[in-house]
């Protein structure tokens, strides 16, 4: 998954990725620059993302299901804790 890091925010201009992973030796590491405060912590797409990157990163496989509210194109879903 890509951002966008725009150049009157001081960023690049370019698409810089998000969402990642990233080899190391036998290990898997699943990396987020997402989350940073808590209404992005509120929203399905960084809680699902977050539960089955490390679901991935501990075992090597996915098996948990993408929820019925997951958001897409202009479809917000929070969650409050």
């Amino acid at each position: 998954m890509r951002g966008e890091d725009p150049p009157e925010q001081k960023g690049t201009g370019e698409h810089e990725p998000i969402l990642f992973t990233i080899g190391y030796g036998k290990g898997r590491i699943f990396h987020t620059t997402l989350g940073h405060d808590v209404p992005a912590m509120q929203c399905v797409g960084f809680i699902v993302t977050l539960q089955r990157g490390a679901e991935w990163a501990a075992t090597g496989k996915v098996k948990q299901k993408v929820p019925a509210d997951f958001p897409g194109p202009g479809k917000v879903s929070t969650r409050t804790f």
